[in-house]
Order: structure tokens, then sequence, then C-alpha cells
């Protein structure tokens, strides 16, 4: 009789869980913007005009602000994060080159996001900006991990105006310049040509109004403005003046006032992104979804207030490419009907790490977070914690408390990934250690024209043997901008956090990766295109 019992309790269960209402999920994931390049964290001392974001502000205002939402410091990593729901510690922390093989980013055995709520019945697209990884047709492109159509470009940047890139591709001494834009299932061959951004924000638009409401709806749209981009004339690299930010010239016309020229783009990419938010928000209410709808919008890392980067992450210290709370600590905020009407104009002080969002939406779509088949391959279960609770008010602390953020191992001495390594701990202090680039603060007005800062010379020696310095130590509730270091105070303190990170580095994922294959290159040579060469 119990046995009965536990069964009908279990069907009425099941049940209930198909019955529950699954919200059409919307991810708009901008790229290296700054904590002060979006009007709701507007510096007081920046003139209003120089600003253009009224879409983002007003899901701000009728939403909910995240103001501890936490990234990685870079691309690569970020995205596996968010998409595998593992702390870049246990999925990827290098942003390396998407030929390689057996794989950049996420692992193929990883279950991501959209192939759990595929699961669930969910209709799942992908715009943007792909980059874990491209070899494989069968195994690494968006369509083959859950997607049902994508329009994404593989690396991590390509020139907005025809979709070029190098791709760091050499045959011999030939350069090899590709295009690098695919249609979910093949090269777009009758895309490429036309400005980036306006075939991204056009096909988000397309797949609302073909979207069948009784069912389920998950995009995930990683934009490419406010990102540098490839150019010919350049060599091709991040922090050339000749491939930095290629905003709409009809947007960039907007703000004649800007005497800053990588502000003026920056400000008025944007700006451009922000008119796309506006028309995927309008689509969706005049559709019928909005009200079923929850809309995650925020960076993927921190600004890009580098030379040419044009970013602002003031009043937070450093940005992208460094774990100090610009590179890491990001805009972000929730909107959309689903979200309960009491929330409307909040700000949750919680703490949320991009990884989290793969439990929670698991968890409103009603499947199981575990990952089956990376138990089968003997690979990391997701670190994701379902944070709903937290953002409806039924929890008041979040589940998120601490976490390792890089490792103490190589990424010391690879200073292209920052040269840092850093742990959040008891749910407000934060240990960086090693050499750590980008160690200043950007004015309320920056970039200017009054001085330009090199970001990258200005170097914090967190760890300092001679004064018995571990590590530079921020109380980051107290002092959000990292201006007091805590370590010399509290070398005990100091040290308990060390020895958390020296554990942390057994759990640390750092399979081998391969190398960089050519046949991406080959391919490209022949066809034009950068694609999978790889069945």
């Amino acid at each position: 009789m119990i046995g009965v019992a536990c069964w009908v309790v279990g069907v009425v269960l099941s049940s209930l869980a198909e019955a529950a209402p699954r919200p059409h999920i919307v991810v708009l994931l901008a790229d290296n913007l700054g904590w002060a390049n979006v009007g709701f964290h507007k510096p007081p001392d920046l003139p209003s005009r120089e600003l253009h974001t009224p879409n983002i502000d007003s899901m701000a205002k009728n939403g909910m602000i995240l103001d501890r939402h936490y990234t990685y410091k870079f691309c690569s990593p970020s995205r596996s994060s968010f998409l595998s729901g593992r702390l870049p510690f246990h999925v990827n922390i290098y942003n390396d080159d998407p030929t390689m093989i057996p794989g950049a980013g996420v692992p193929v055995n990883m279950t991501i996001i959209s192939a759990k709520l595929k699961t669930a019945g969910y209709h799942s697209h992908f715009i943007g900006k792909w980059h874990i990884g491209m070899s494989s047709l069968s195994t690494q492109t968006p369509q083959a991990r859950g997607f049902e159509t994508t329009l994404n470009y593989f690396d991590s940047g390509n020139n907005m105006y025809d979709s070029t890139t190098v791709q760091n591709c050499q045959i011999g001494r030939e350069w090899i310049t590709g295009v690098d834009l695919w249609n979910t299932d093949g090269p777009a061959t009758k895309l490429a040509g036309t400005y980036e951004e306006r075939l991204f924000g056009n096909r988000a638009l397309q797949l609302i109004r073909d979207h069948d409401v009784s069912t389920p709806f998950f995009l995930y749209y990683a934009f490419h403005t406010s990102c540098t981009g490839y150019n010919a004339t350049g060599q091709g690299g991040w922090f050339d003046k000749e491939s930095s930010l290629q905003p709409p010239p009809e947007y960039y016309a907007m703000f004649p006032f800007i005497d800053q020229p990588d502000r003026r783009a920056n400000v008025a990419m944007v700006a451009f992104m922000d008119d796309i938010i506006g028309n995927i928000t309008h689509e969706l209410k005049v559709k019928g979804m909005w009200n079923n709808t929850l809309i995650l919008w925020s960076s993927d890392n921190g600004g890009a207030m580098h030379l040419y980067g044009g970013a602002n992450s003031w009043p937070l210290r450093g940005g992208y490419m460094n774990n100090w709370e610009g590179g890491i600590r990001v805009s972000a905020l929730l909107s959309g009907g689903f979200l309960p009407d009491h929330l409307a104009g909040t700000t949750l002080e919680g703490f949320i790490h991009e990884a989290d969002w793969y439990a929670t939406f698991c968890g409103l779509a009603g499947v199981d977070v575990h990952d089956d088949r990376a138990h089968a391959a003997g690979l990391p279960q997701p670190d994701s914690m379902n944070v709903w609770d937290l953002i409806i008010g039924k929890n008041k602390t979040s589940p998120r408390y601490e976490w390792p953020i890089t490792p103490l191992g190589e990424d010391l001495d690879r200073e292209d990934c920052g040269g840092d390594a850093a742990y959040m701990a008891e749910g407000r202090y934060k240990l960086l250690v090693g050499k750590v680039r980008q160690a200043g603060w950007c004015g309320q007005i920056h970039p200017n024209t009054s001085m330009a800062w090199d970001t990258f010379h200005d170097i914090e020696h967190c760890t300092h043997e001679k004064k018995g310095k571990v590590g530079c130590l921020f109380d980051i509730l107290a002092d959000p901008g990292e201006h007091h270091d805590l370590a010399l105070e509290m070398p005990d303190k100091a040290n308990e956090i060390l020895a958390k990170m020296k554990q942390a580095e057994n759990t640390w994922f750092n399979p081998d990766r391969g190398s960089v294959n050519p046949g991406g290159c080959v391919i490209a040579k022949k066809t034009g295109f950068y694609q999978p060469w790889l069945p």
C-alpha cells in the first residue's frame, strides 16, 4: 500500500511539474561592456547625452538590477561558464584558439543549457558570438549542442562590415582571410557583407515572429557590439588601433559632441545594442509573449577600458582581462513579464555567478541539473546554484557564498590571461595573488582627450615576499572600489584564503585541449569561409 501511495504521489508531482508554467527565456549578453556604460550606472559628472541606453534603463527601472552579478574576466571562459553551468575553474579559463583539437571552450561531453532546455520542450536559438570551439560539425557547432537555429561567428571577433577575420591563420607566409559567419548548418553565404549586428538583430525579431507561442522559447543572443572588430588594414590584434571599435556610421554621427574617438565609438555601439534590445522587447509584446518571458541582460565580463577599448568601469577598479571588480563584476538585470510585479524597480544585492543561471533555468523549466553525459565521461558536474528563491525574495541570502576565480598555477605566468589568481571568500573578501595589471581607476569621463592611459602598464604587485604579503585582500562589500588593501592588517585572513586557493587547485579542470589545427585555415582558403572541417 505504501508503494502504491508513493507511486500516486510521484505521478501527481510529475504532472504538476509538467503543468507548471515554463517561461520563455531570453538571454542578451553584451560584450566588454563597462559598469559605467549604461544609464542606470551613469557617473554623476558625465553629461546625460553621452550615454544612450533608454531601453536597457527602462528594463532596469521596471525590472530588477543585479548589483553583484559576477562573470569571468574575459570572453571564452565566461561563455563556457554560462552555457555549461560550471565555474570557469571547472570548465575553461583561457581564450584558446577555436581550431584546437580535441577542443577549446566547453568539452563536447558537457551538456550545455540549450540541450537541457530542449529536454523540457524548449525551442532554442542562438545568435552572435560563439567562441567555445568549432572544429567538428557534429559535436562543436551550436546546432550540435542543442540549438535549433543559429546565426553566429565562431572566433572571438571579426569585421562588423563583412564578417571577415584572419583567426590567427597562416599557411606558409600567407595570412588567410576568410568570412566567419555561420547559418545553422552551413556558411552564411547569402548573408555576409551586411553590417553584422543588423543581421543578428533582424534574425532575433524573425525568430520571435515565427515562434509558436504554445511552446517555450529560449533565445541566447551574444552581441558583438562594444567589442573590437578585425580590420584587414591592421595587424588583427585586439589592441591595434586599426582593429578597434567599428560602430555603424549613423550611430557614430549621433555623438559629435564626444571629442574622444574611442569613447564616442563605444557609446555609439552601445546605443545600437540598446535599439536592438528595444526592438526585441517590442516584438515580444506584439507577439503576446512578454507576460511569460524572463529576460536576463548582462555583460560577458568587465569593460574594455584599455587603449582603443572605449569602455568605462568607474567607480570599480580595473577592467576586462583582470580580476579587479571592474573585470568580473558586471552590469546586469532581469526583466520581462514573468518577473513578479512586486520586484519592479528593485535592486538585488545577493551574489550571483553567471554559472548559476544553468540551475536556475533548469529549475524554471522543470529539468534536473545533473549532467548524465558528463558523469559518464568523468567530467565535472555543474557548480550551478538555483538562485530563483533569492530573486523572488523567498531566501534573503544567496547560496553563492564563495568560489575560486582563477588558479594559482600557470595562469600566473600567462600575462595574456591577466597574470593573477583570485578567490572570493565568505561573501565579502577577495584575495588576488600575483602581478595584477590594470591596477588603476577610470575617471567619471573615460577615456578622455587629456591622457592616453595605457592601463596594462599599471601593475599592482600583490604578492610581496619581503613584506610578508601573500596577496591583495579586499572587503568588497565595504570597499567595492578596492582602494584599501587589508593584507598586512589581516594577515591571518589572507593566509586562510590563500590556503583555500591552494586546496581548490586540486579541483582545477585543466585537460590537454590539444593544439591549433590548420584545418580551419585550409578550408577557409578553399571556400572563403571559416567553418568546421571535421565531420
